[in-house]
């Protein structure tokens, strides 16, 4: 066991040290009482200067402190394993010289907290150049404070300290010194257009005219005006308390020597993300407790008292997923690496937007993630934000979010309802105001993205309705699809709910066919609708109940219907494979129908949009095949087979050039198809009527695999792409499929 002090205050020379720790001496030339300073004749004659070793051309500090020298520690008379006793025994040798070991802070003495911020303060100025630029005329140094309440301290303490930073440069050298402090009246002051000039700007500007240097002290969220930022020509982030600085702190409140027993205070300190979070209260609060080691042990019960409870459950209690998992891992380890130091922030990936339809668990996703990751997440979400009030104040609980969440890093914030941000140049009435609020947001993401730690998240139902500058890359460079969980999916999150006793002696592959194609969401309230079923037959969950509460919830599709849907969405798969186009990524039947997942086309020539006709229409053309008409299942609603096909043939004519109505380019959808003048509609149905043909004789020549993959559907319910492709080796082994033309 190595009992030695880690660091000596007279082997460490550098300059920011140093002058933190003169600095921090400096202010016991001052009596505090509360928060008020009362500051003593600097010509008393007992005021010293303190040790420090600054640049030959600085004023050169003398070698003891105002208070009583520092005396030998015990440890220097005792040994190795008197030491370890001691130490276990929880006193410190190194911070003590006799017997009675305790602070050494008298009445009057400045808090922890502000000694602390003294050293904090020398960040503005870790250089010889950065104290000089400090005082430079015409310079406007930024010092942002994660808090308001660390701010309040630094407030204490700055006039009094940057007097004696001050004093040690020449006259010559050093102009007049004023502090501003940003306010919440000039957070919102440059989305105004009538209101360009900030109330900081003309403070700063009324500085600058007398020849002074400015100090602007803000919080993190705080926001400035263009002008303001302009004239900034240094800026510091203080990002709060952290380990060093409560070692530096303990050498001046609880050790007699100098010294303290530096590794053993260290391990019993709470994290430095945590630490980070703690008020000056707080920190005053421990460092009243009588020793190093104690001071330590109640910073953290502090920070256990504090501890945010993080959601029982992780990324290993979310099923259904499919491949968002890997890139969610991904992101995690990237995350593990910069907290270990591995690689930079701007390595990691540090942002996506969850999209997919209602219920598929997008925002629990982003607390399971958060869950994994072991951090905080600060959730906010349009509608939150809109509850405030007018646009001023809606940006204003926006920023409020944001501003939690640096102060929290590392954490993620989760902004929900991405799609209520729509497009800036969308057509409609409210467009002047959404404009605002989407610059906002685009504001606050931009900050976001320079902060270390802060892992962005989103989510919507529609991806194609949030404004695009939103979720561009470097703002949100992970798009994940979030899709309603496969037949696997649906059993692992019934099984999860249910819970492995009961799980264990349930079919839940039967239920599981009946809600494919629904969220997760829906399974849960099957299974808690079931949990009630049995709560008042006082009886265990059984599979009666779990099957009455699927039919309430999600009714079964006559099997008739069942067997319609099946044809028809294998008449798409056929006239795919026909085509020789990419397999279908998944194939299901549901309660609501059926359907059929594909990666779009890119781009589209004539060739493959007469293609693409076919396969939208060989749904409805294998129904008649196999039985004769066609149903209505085909039209259903804006996304059917039928909406989609007309909509394509439209762009055909009036979008691509592909038809004879010549090159010129128009807007049309289906919706618009009996606005069209009648001779452009004639040619609409043409294209849909030869593709409807074309694939009907496509599904009649390979009527027999057509059968077969119907019925093996209806057996399995749901396809995977590896699914269809050995399905079809099989099938066209035995029963070669006769090729289409386009």
């Amino acid at each position: 066991m190595n009992n030695k002090p880690i660091s000596n205050p007279s082997t460490i020379h550098t300059f920011a040290l140093d002058l933190g720790r003169a600095t921090a001496r400096s202010l016991f030339n001052t009596s505090w009482y509360g928060v008020h300073e009362i500051r003593e004749d600097p010509e008393e004659p007992d005021e010293a200067d303190f040790v420090a070793s600054l640049p030959e051309d600085l004023l050169q500090l003398a070698s003891k402190p105002s208070w009583e020298a520092p005396e030998t520690p015990m440890a220097n008379s005792m040994s190795d394993l008197d030491i370890a006793t001691a130490i276990r025994a929880g006193r410190d040798p190194w911070a003590q010289h006799s017997e009675a070991e305790g602070r050494v802070l008298r009445r009057g003495n400045p808090p922890a907290s502000l000694i602390s911020a003294a050293f904090a303060a020398t960040r503005i100025v870790d250089s010889e150049e950065h104290l000089r630029d400090l005082f430079c005329p015409g310079n406007v140094t930024h010092l942002i404070c994660p808090s308001a309440s660390l701010l309040f301290g630094l407030e204490q303490i700055l006039p009094h300290v940057t007097a004696y930073w001050q004093g040690l440069l020449s006259s010559q050298e050093a102009a007049n010194l004023h502090f501003i402090f940003g306010g919440e009246e000039d957070r919102l002051a440059h989305r105004t257009a009538r209101r360009t000039h900030s109330l900081l700007d003309a403070k700063i500007e009324r500085s600058l005219s007398q020849g002074a240097s400015v100090l602007l002290l803000t919080t993190g969220g705080a926001q400035l005006s263009e002008g303001t930022a302009s004239m900034i020509t240094r800026r510091v982030d203080w990002p709060g308390f952290t380990p060093d600085l409560v070692i530096e702190t303990l050498r001046l409140t609880h050790s007699s020597t100098g010294l303290l027993a530096e590794a053993q205070v260290r391990e019993r300190l709470p994290d430095a993300d945590t630490l980070k979070t703690f008020t000056p209260g707080q920190i005053d609060s421990a460092f009243a407790a009588p020793t190093t080691f104690k001071v330590a042990d109640r910073l953290a019960e502090i920070a256990r008292k504090m501890a945010r409870p993080l959601p029982d459950f992780s990324l290993d209690n979310v099923h259904g997923i499919g491949e968002v998992r890997g890139y969610l891992d991904r992101m995690l380890n990237d995350l593990k690496a910069w907290r270990a130091g591995e690689v930079s922030w701007a390595e990691v990936t540090s942002s996506c937007v969850f999209y997919g339809p209602p219920g598929t668990g997008k925002t629990t996703l982003a607390r399971a993630f958060a869950s994994s990751a072991g951090i905080p997440i600060v959730e906010t979400s349009y509608s939150d934000c809109q509850k405030f009030g007018h646009q001023g104040d809606m940006l204003a609980a926006l920023d409020r979010a944001f501003a939690a969440a640096k102060e929290a890093v590392p954490a993620v914030l989760f902004i929900d309802e991405l799609d209520s941000f729509s497009q800036r140049d969308a057509a409609q009435c409210n467009s002047s105001y959404m404009r605002g609020v989407v610059n906002g947001l685009l504001e606050q993401i931009n900050r976001a993205k320079n902060v270390e730690g802060l892992i962005l998240l989103g989510a919507t139902n529609s991806l194609d309705a949030v404004d695009p500058a939103v979720i561009r890359s470097g703002r949100f460079d992970l798009k994940l699809n979030v899709p309603h969980p496969d037949k696997k999916g649906l059993e692992a999150i019934l099984a999860a709910k249910l819970g492995d006793q009961n799980a264990g002696r349930l079919d839940l592959a039967a239920l599981a066919d009946q809600l494919l194609g629904q969220s997760g969401a829906v399974a849960e309230a099957v299974v808690r609708d079931a949990m009630g079923r049995a709560r008042a037959d006082r009886t265990p969950v059984n599979q009666g109940h779990l099957m009455s509460a699927a039919d309430q919830i999600v009714p079964k599709l006559d099997d008739m219907i069942l067997r319609r849907v099946a044809i028809h969405e294998a008449g798409h798969v056929i006239a795919m494979m026909c085509f020789d186009w990419p397999l279908p990524k998944r194939v299901g039947l549901t309660a609501d129908g059926g359907q059929v997942e594909h990666m779009p086309f890119a781009m589209l020539t004539p060739k493959t949009a007469k293609e693409r006709l076919q396969v939208l229409l060989a749904g409805r053309a294998a129904e008649i095949c196999i039985l004769g008409s066609p149903s209505s299942g085909a039209g259903l609603g804006k996304l059917s087979d039928l909406a989609q096909a007309t909509s394509l043939s439209i762009s055909i004519e009036r979008q691509w050039g592909f038809g004879k109505t010549g090159l010129f380019w128009d807007a049309g959808s289906s919706q618009e198809m009996w606005r069209l003048p009648e001779k452009e509609r004639r040619r609409v149905e043409r294209h849909l009527q030869e593709a409807s043909r074309s694939a009907l004789a496509l599904v009649t020549e390979n009527k027999a695999q057509l059968v077969d993959l119907a019925e093996h559907l209806l057996r399995v319910r749901e396809m995977s792409t590896r699914d269809i492709m050995t399905f079809s080796k099989h099938m066209t082994g035995e029963m070669p499929l006769g090729k289409a033309s386009s």
